[in-house]
Formats: structure tokens, C-alpha cells, sequence
């Protein structure tokens, strides 16, 4: 019966999670035409989605304790005959498995919706700025040569490593052939 105890918790673990990942993927479809707005509407539209995510948080959290406390056999409850043997029946480590998922999910849709804002948006130096370097951020997406100069610029490093590395085993092998030839002279 334990056994199957702990494959209903994990299961729960599971649906949970799946639900709270719904959820933060129903927050994110919400985010289209993000480019278009001012900042006071995007200070509004991220504290709605933080309270959407609070409340999903806690929904999920929530369900997943009561329907792991409905998954104990009745016998083995408090209220049961058998409430002695109900002691190794315990779903805490599955809820901070639970939580820590949720958490790994949240991040993650945080940093990518931080990528996508720097994405669209590049630093500016403004020269003219009396108290020294004001920083300006202009909206709209990066210029395509821009992207392709980075992505070339990063294939020719990798290039040239493999190139030096190359070079480099080339050299440990003549002087390992020279040193101990592959077929021996005697």
C-alpha cells in the first residue's frame, strides 16, 4: 500500500506542475504586442501577471496538499484504527520537490522574458547629458546586420580555436612519432 502511496504523490507532483507550467505559458501568450505599449501599462500588465502567478502558485500548492492528504488510506489517518502504522506516509519531500519545480519554471520564464526585452532594446549613450553618460533604450528590434556581425564574429573565434587546437595535436603527434615511431626500425 506505501508503494502505492508514493506513486499517487508523485503523480500528483506531476499534474501539478503540468498545471502550474500551463498556467505561466497562459501568462506569457497574454504578453503579445508587449513592443506597442508605455511603461506605466507594462508596470500594470506585470503586476497583473505577478498576481496571476501568486494565485497559481497558491493554487497549485494548495491542491497538491489536500489531494496527497486524501491519498493516505483512511485506516491509517488519525482518525483510523491503524493510525500507528501511518507513520511513514509522509508527502513533504514530494511538496518541496513541487515547490522547487514551480520555482525552476518561474525563473526560467523570467529570464526568457528578460532575454526577449534585451533582445528588442539596445543601450544608447547620450554625450550631450549634463550630469555625465545618460543611458537611453530604444524600443524595436536590434538590426539584422547587427545579429549577423555577432553570430560571425563568434564562428570565427570558434574557428580559430579548433584551428590552434588542431595545430596543436598536429605538433604532439610528429614529435611522439619522431620520438617513438609507429612502426618499429630495428
Amino acid at each position: 500500500v506505501r508503494r502505492l502511496f508514493e506513486n499517487q504523490v508523485q503523480s500528483l507532483r506531476e499534474y501539478y506542475g503540468r498545471r502550474y507550467e500551463a498556467a505561466i505559458e497562459d501568462v506569457q501568450n497574454e504578453a503579445e504586442g508587449i513592443l506597442d505599449m508605455d511603461e506605466e501599462t507594462l508596470r500594470q500588465r506585470r503586476a497583473k501577471q505577478e498576481g496571476i502567478m501568486a494565485e497559481a502558485t497558491k493554487k497549485s500548492a494548495e491542491g497538491f496538499r489536500t489531494a496527497a492528504e486524501n491519498a493516505i488510506p483512511l485506516v491509517l489517518t488519525k482518525q483510523g484504527r491503524l493510525k500507528e502504522f501511518g507513520i511513514g506516509y509522509n508527502y513533504e519531500a514530494a511538496l518541496d520537490g513541487l515547490i522547487r519545480d514551480m520555482m525552476h519554471a518561474t525563473a526560467a520564464s523570467q529570464s526568457l522574458e528578460e532575454a526577449w526585452e534585451n533582445v528588442n532594446t539596445e543601450n544608447v549613450d547620450d554625450d550631450d547629458a549634463e550630469d555625465g553618460i545618460e543611458i537611453k533604450r530604444r524600443r524595436g528590434p536590434i538590426k539584422w546586420y547587427e545579429k549577423l556581425a555577432a553570430r560571425v564574429l563568434v564562428f570565427g573565434v570558434n574557428y580559430l580555436q579548433g584551428w590552434l587546437a588542431y595545430q596543436g595535436l598536429r605538433k604532439a603527434a610528429s614529435e611522439r612519432d619522431r620520438l617513438m615511431p609507429k612502426f618499429p626500425l630495428f
